[in-house]
């Protein structure tokens, strides 16, 4: 899939973890801006990191066990994937997600 389908596909009007999509034209695409990486709150506080460590455990289980019975599996984690604004973690790279229908597949989307 193409990113920008992805998150056009699955919103954060909807609740999804991704920005929030403003349109595209060619190669480009129009997201809000998502905030700082990840990798910049390496420095902050333990109790800080913990919390954004937490919203990205959230964001797996979010993206694997959902209302809407799709499995989206991220197939390269790093840190630059996410960002952060105002606390609120995001998915702001979605070129590498496989999205699978979990209704016919036999992969059980539980953690």
């Amino acid at each position: 899939f193409c990113p920008s389908f992805l998150i056009k596909v699955f919103p954060s009007e909807k609740g999804w973890p991704f920005p929030k999509f403003y349109g595209a034209c060619g190669r480009a695409i129009v997201m809000e801006d998502a905030g700082l990486p990840l990798d910049s709150f390496l420095s902050h506080s333990w109790l800080e990191r913990a919390e954004l460590a937490l919203a990205v455990i959230k964001i797996a289980k979010q993206l694997t066990s959902n209302l809407d019975h799709w499995g989206l599996y991220i197939t390269e984690i790093a840190l630059d994937n996410f960002a952060v604004s105002n606390g609120t973690v995001r998915l702001e790279d979605a070129s590498h997600i496989i999205v699978v229908d979990l209704l016919q597949s036999n992969i059980k989307g539980k953690c």
